[in-house]
């Protein structure tokens, strides 16, 4: 029994030869994409059913801040144990207690 149904679309010349790079690139067929694009979009949508643009905002503000910590560096981690993170976090008051001492 035939579990899919082939349908018709209407895409420009531009919008096709980006449909079909993009498929070779992800590896997929042309079917794969859509269906994959589908279901991203689906996945999109629930997301910001969940939060209030204005809530949305906020959090897609403070995800890019991390981001760009991460991208200068300023993280720590990963530690194989709680206790590493914690000698971690230790170390690093004590590297700004004595950054405070200097400047005073």
């Amino acid at each position: 029994m035939k579990t899919t149904k082939a349908i018709s679309i209407s895409l420009s010349p531009a919008e096709i030869r980006q449909a079909r790079s993009l498929a070779r690139q992800t590896n997929r067929s042309l079917s794969g994409l859509f269906r994959e694009g589908l279901k991203l979009l689906r996945h999109e949508r629930a997301i910001a059913s969940e939060y209030p643009a204005a809530q949305r905002k906020v959090i897609d503000a403070r995800i890019a801040e991390g981001l760009d910590d991460f991208r200068e560096g300023r993280f720590h981690g990963p530690f194989d144990t709680a206790e590493d993170a914690v000698a971690s976090m230790k170390a690093e008051l004590k590297r700004r207690a004595a950054a405070k001492r200097v400047k005073a």
